[in-house]
């Protein structure tokens, strides 16, 4: 019963993200395909790669600015709408991400000036 209460429900997502930080294909997923943690670890491997390529930047910013998520100020169903919307998750999601883990990177910042993605 003590690792049910000392796991990190997140550790596939983190590990995904660490993976395509550190310039790692997304077929280097060490989890069996069909699996949950197979998909935890490519979203999370496919958050970190939105963030290099600096998709909704613009949501991003209102995240971090602690704007709500209705304050999308594109119409639903637009691809801007979507954009800002995934860029307001993902800050909302870096934000939470750095409660439990030491990961220091801002990704609003590293959106504005986006690095090269590693070559493997």
């Amino acid at each position: 019963m003590t690792d049910a209460t000392s796991s990190n429900p997140h550790k596939e997502v983190d590990e995904g993200r660490l993976a395509a930080a550190n310039g790692q294909g997304l077929a280097r997923n060490p989890y069996p395909r069909g699996t949950i943690r197979h998909e935890e670890w490519r979203r999370g491997w496919q958050i970190k790669r939105d963030e290099v390529l600096g998709l909704g930047h613009e949501g991003c910013v209102a995240a971090a600015a602690g704007q709500s998520l209705s304050a999308n100020p594109y119409p639903r169903g637009t691809i801007r709408y979507d954009d800002w919307r995934r860029g307001w998750r993902l800050k909302r999601d870096e934000m939470e991400r750095a409660e439990r883990t030491p990961e220091t990177r801002d990704g609003c910042n590293d959106l504005a000036h986006p690095a090269p993605p590693k070559v493997s």
